[in-house]
């Protein structure tokens, strides 16, 4: 793995391999997650169509064609309290371009322009685009809201992180996008550019060194200022939230959210990943063997632990009536955890499941690019195979401990409100 520091507060991370027909690259942009947050949002799918160079889509569609078929994506993700903007290009290695080509060079060269140098209109960015791209933004918004079960979650994270930036929307809320002008969301170009974390990720045959000096090239011009991005962890309040909301569906959702006592992301977080495996991860967990199979108080029903936060949130979708039986068996299950009430086999499944799931990270040049991708914040970027040794070490009298730290934070139901409901997930 080739580390390099590109210019103040950019890296450059390049995996080399002849493992793969195909290379990856990755850009990732980090900051703050603020009240900003759609201005930033809407920009890597206003940059990933067009540029300066490539004004419309017909003209960046040829180049990429001629980069042997490349394809171009973007997207937003929330980390900690982080909002990261990402920008991936997938094309053939190099090792199968005709000529000697340089694919990932030019592939890279393609990205600046995108970044560096987009389609503007004097200081701004064309009115026309900036309409059509909120457009798809807002639908975007508003596809995530009409997915009941991904409206409980936002929902209930809203509610337990009303006074953290956790709980803004990585992509910002319908109204601000509404609100936003070509020039907010040029000045968020130039924000990004100046103030950004930014980690450039590769995965391929490439030879790193002619990307590392266009790179610098690159931001040479920036007078770079680099913003510090922190995440505030928050013990468990005393007693729990719990809010309802009724609406027109068939299926009952139930989110609760749970504070792991965690510090920052690296208190402990190898041994809560496991509790938490063995709480409500695979087949072998307690909430889908115990609440969903044994006692069928739910359709689904699982945890997930965020370490960038320091939360574990449970979802699981129910009937109405069965509310209060599920909400009091979750707590149940967890609290058996947390008195070592799980078998070696219980252990060694989650351990297996784990280290499977990191290893197959490997499997793709676009999961070893998001693999590191992911890690952009830290000091240090950790392999797959380091984070698997760390899992085998630990034993099961820390996972113990580790679950005794979990405490229900928040309780968001959503249920019927007696109407007929449209389809739902």
């Amino acid at each position: 793995m080739h580390f390099e520091n590109i210019a103040d507060g950019v890296r450059l991370c390049a995996q080399s391999t002849d493992k793969f027909k195909t290379c990856r690259i990755n850009v990732s942009m980090a900051m703050p997650l603020d009240t900003n947050a759609s201005a930033r949002a809407i920009l890597p799918f206003i940059l990933q169509r067009r540029c300066a160079k490539y004004p419309d889509f017909t003209t960046l569609n040829r180049v990429l064609d001629e980069l042997y078929g490349a394809s171009v994506s973007a997207g937003v993700i929330r980390r900690g309290e982080a909002q990261i903007l990402s920008f991936n290009l997938t094309a053939i290695d190099d090792r199968f371009a005709l000529d000697g080509d340089t694919v990932a060079l030019e592939c890279v060269q393609l990205l600046c322009d995108m970044i560096f140098d987009p389609l503007t209109d004097g200081d701004s960015f064309p009115a026309d685009i900036v309409e059509q791209e909120k457009r798809l933004l807002i639908e975007a918004i508003e596809n995530e809201m009409n997915d009941k079960r991904r409206y409980a979650l936002m929902r209930c994270e809203e509610i337990m992180f009303d006074e953290e930036a956790y709980g803004i929307n990585r992509l910002g809320t319908v109204a601000d996008v509404k609100d936003l002008t070509p020039d907010d969301i040029y000045y968020a170009w130039k924000e990004e550019l100046r103030e950004a974390q930014i980690q450039i990720t590769m995965v391929g045959s490439m030879d790193v060194e002619p990307v590392a000096n266009m790179l610098k090239e690159r931001f040479s011009s920036i007078k770079r200022q680099p913003t510090e991005i922190t995440t505030k962890f928050i013990s468990a309040i005393p007693k729990p939230d719990y809010v309802c909301e009724e609406m027109p569906i068939k299926q009952g959702k139930l989110v609760m959210g749970f504070r792991t006592g965690m510090r920052n992301e690296d208190d402990n977080p190898v041994p809560m990943r496991i509790a938490v495996d063995i709480f409500g991860g695979g087949t072998y967990s307690k909430l889908f063997s115990v609440v969903r199979e044994k006692m069928s108080l739910c359709y689904y029903c699982s945890a997930a632990f965020f370490s960038s936060k320091g939360v574990v949130m449970v979802q699981s979708g129910i009937e109405d009536v069965n509310e209060e039986k599920a909400k009091s068996e979750i707590v149940n299950q967890l609290s058996l955890v947390a008195d070592g009430q799980f078998t070696d086999d219980d252990f060694s499944s989650s351990i297996k499941s784990l280290t499977d799931s990191i290893i197959s990270n490997n499997d793709t040049p676009e999961s070893i690019c998001a693999w590191y991708a992911t890690q952009l914040l830290r000091d240090t970027l950790k392999t797959p195979e380091a984070y698997v040794e760390e899992i085998k070490n630990v034993d099961k009298q820390q996972v113990i401990s580790a679950a005794k730290t979990i405490k229900l934070d928040t309780v968001f139901m959503l249920k019927s409100n007696g109407e007929v409901a449209d389809d739902e997930d």
